[in-house]
């Protein structure tokens, strides 16, 4: 399965993007703590009680999980200058596209820098995405289509086969053709 070359980082206006790294552990655990109430609705393995070794040993499993093919590519989303964590994209590959998970520190919820995140690491994807959320978190939806994904039905998953979660999927990113400067 051919897929494209992810950055090793990026920056946004307001943000900047990182593959994993031991160095962010306590800015991750206060993050996941300080939004544990924001999570637990939706998110299986969100937590109230993470341990600094317990968010070390997440950081090295996906930082070397990075580099296997089909496994998980996180990035962790900073503010610019600081290593304070705004919260994580995950890309999963899976058939020449990538599905997306995301969380966000809800001490930054609602001020556009997921979302921005969210459309400057896909934007630096050539394939199209595919995500899908739960059927009540509103938020999750709102960020998807304001990050340009649209609604593509509804699908079943194992986490809960009885219940369709919406599926929205989002185009590659239009890059400018090539310019040929021979006549």
């Amino acid at each position: 399965m051919p897929y494209p070359s992810l950055p090793h980082t990026l920056s946004t206006p307001r943000t900047r993007l990182i593959r994993p790294d031991t160095a962010i552990a306590e800015q991750l655990r206060q993050a996941l703590l300080g939004s544990y109430a924001l999570h637990a609705p939706f998110l299986a393995w969100a937590k109230p009680d993470w341990t600094l070794e317990e968010v070390r040993e997440s950081l090295q499993l996906s930082a070397s999980e990075f580099l296997e093919p089909a496994a998980e590519k996180r990035f962790f989303v900073l503010q610019p200058g600081a290593d304070t964590v705004i919260g994580c994209i995950g890309l999963r590959p899976g058939h020449d596209e990538y599905e997306v998970g995301y969380w966000a520190n809800q001490a930054f919820s609602g001020q556009g820098l997921m979302r921005e995140a969210l459309i400057g690491l896909l934007d630096a994807v050539d394939s199209a995405v595919w995500l899908t959320t739960d059927i009540d978190n509103k938020a999750s939806q709102r960020l998807a289509e304001r990050a340009g994904f649209k609604a593509a039905g509804s699908t079943l998953t194992e986490l809960d086969p009885s219940t369709p979660r919406p599926l929205y999927r989002r185009a590659p990113a239009k890059r400018p053709a090539p310019s040929n400067p021979l006549p």
